[in-house]
């Protein structure tokens, strides 16, 4: 009999702390080409959406993505006049970088 392997789970602090953490280095934010063309449609600029990861709130998540694994989570924040919501893919507990799969304004 095989022992059973316990994966840890991702707390939504630690969520945070990574995404915090990465967002202090633009380098180790990636984006998705599907969060440049909606960054461009929406006219929501990379100032905004790294302050966003440095200083907003976990407004989602962060939840497992089953289909690529880690976990995904939203983080919103009010900058530049506007507030944006910005969807991040965590591939580890241990990751020091993310990856933006999105990024929208928030209407009240």
């Amino acid at each position: 009999m095989s022992p059973k392997i316990r994966q840890l789970e991702l707390t939504g602090t630690r969520a945070l702390q990574i995404i915090r953490e990465a967002a202090k280095d633009s380098a180790r934010v990636f984006m998705t080409e599907h969060a440049r063309s909606r960054m461009a449609l929406r006219k929501i600029t990379t100032t905004q959406v790294l302050r966003c990861l440095r200083q907003g709130r976990l407004s989602e998540g962060p939840a497992r993505d089953l289909a690529k694994g880690g976990w995904k989570c939203t983080v919103e924040h009010y900058t530049a006049g506007e507030s944006v919501g910005v969807a991040v893919a965590i591939e580890s507990i241990q990751a020091t970088g993310v990856t933006i799969i999105t990024v929208y304004h928030i209407t009240d």
